[in-house]
């Protein structure tokens, strides 16, 4: 089995160590979570709740699954909840036995190695990046036959590319002729301008290949408590929560997620400030020689740095001995030395930003 290696952004204490600053004066874009971070209602909760520490969670995640099924639009049985989405990748492919995946990148680490995890192959298909990373139908269409699972991530990471709802119901159909399950990642689609319109979510069940991946972490601002959700048919679920570890949510992340997702007013502040500090940010970054933005439905941006002279290993070093972290698309197939990827942040944050981007693009070190 090859090497694998588990390659993200957001870990300030390496960017700590590596650069000899404080993680509090770090200015993180390289992990793509709400820049209001958690609402003031899942603060409060949590400190009340604190005692609760001495207490076994409940294992069935009852409460919280309740809150996310009426959230999401589907029942409960087809939801279980998990220690990040990260997990349910994993857990999924061990319980359904997939071992040859189709994945089109570039996009997230953890699909491929959850199949390689388990001994299995996996075939990749370019997207077209001549057309801002499209999505390469024809060429899975084809592919189909070959595995035994798909994997499509939308909005796609790192792109920020939507699928069309058509487009993954064609895939859908001619996989499920095959005995081919999909899933669609949708760790980012609460983001998304007029999301109902692009989730797959309310087809769970009507669907019997279709399996969909939610994530609260990005949308709620707490990666640091891990929460994820996946949706598939009831019985899968059954055989999924017969396998995972037990107490696998830790109470404060359950306490967060049921907070969080009654929370509307911080919901809507955050979308507001998303599309309009993207907006910004994207402009800003097009008007900088060297710098191509790539437009996206998610809460980040992909630039493509070629034109800049520099390498995205060099620009993340320098931006970093800043104290800005950035995301190196090094690790991301068919990107290396030519992409960062960047979050949207609060407006002080993009300018902290956009000022060094500006003094690097003029031949500062």
């Amino acid at each position: 089995m090859p090497q694998l290696e588990h390659i993200h952004g957001g870990n300030v204490t390496r960017a700590s160590l590596k650069y000899g600053i404080a993680e509090k004066d770090l200015v993180d874009f390289s992990a793509n979570i709400n820049p209001l971070g958690p609402s003031r209602k899942i603060d409060q909760a949590i400190k009340n709740k604190l005692g609760m520490i001495s207490a076994y969670p409940d294992p069935d995640c009852l409460e919280l699954k309740a809150a996310l099924a009426e959230y999401l639009g589907i029942e409960k049985e087809h939801l279980l909840m998990g220690n990040g989405a990260a997990e349910l990748i994993y857990l999924f492919v061990r319980v359904a036995g997939c071992k040859r995946a189709l994945i089109p990148v570039p996009t997230f680490c953890e699909y491929s190695l959850s199949v390689l995890s388990q001994g299995g192959e996996v075939i990749e298909v370019a997207m077209d990046e001549k057309n801002d990373f499209s999505l390469p139908v024809a060429e899975i269409l084809k592919l189909i036959p070959k595995v035994d699972l798909i994997f499509l991530c939308s909005p796609n990471n790192p792109t920020g590319k939507l699928a069309e709802r058509e487009t993954i119901e064609l895939i859908l159909d001619r996989s499920l002729s095959h005995g081919v399950m999909v899933m669609v990642d949708e760790a980012f689609m609460d983001f998304v301008p007029h999301r109902s319109s692009y989730t797959m979510m309310p087809q769970v069940g009507r669907i019997k290949n279709l399996v969909v991946l939610y994530s609260l972490t990005k949308f709620f601002g707490i990666p640091g408590l891990r929460l994820g959700s996946i949706a598939a048919p009831a019985d899968l679920i059954k055989q999924m929560n017969s396998a995972k570890d037990p107490w696998n949510v830790n109470v404060l992340a359950q306490v967060a997620g049921i907070e969080g997702l009654r929370d509307q007013e911080h919901m809507l502040e955050t979308n507001r400030l998303v599309r309009r500090e993207k907006q910004y940010l994207f402009n800003m970054l097009q008007s900088m020689p060297g710098l191509r933005p790539i437009a996206g439905a998610a809460n980040f941006i992909l630039v493509d740095i070629s034109g800049s002279g520099l390498t995205s290993g060099e620009i993340t070093d320098l931006l970093g001995r800043r104290r800005i972290m950035v995301r190196d698309c090094h690790g991301f197939t068919g990107l290396a030395g030519r992409y960062i990827r960047l979050a949207v942040k609060t407006r002080p944050e993009n300018e902290l930003l956009l000022t060094a981007f500006r003094e690097i693009l003029e031949g500062g070190k």
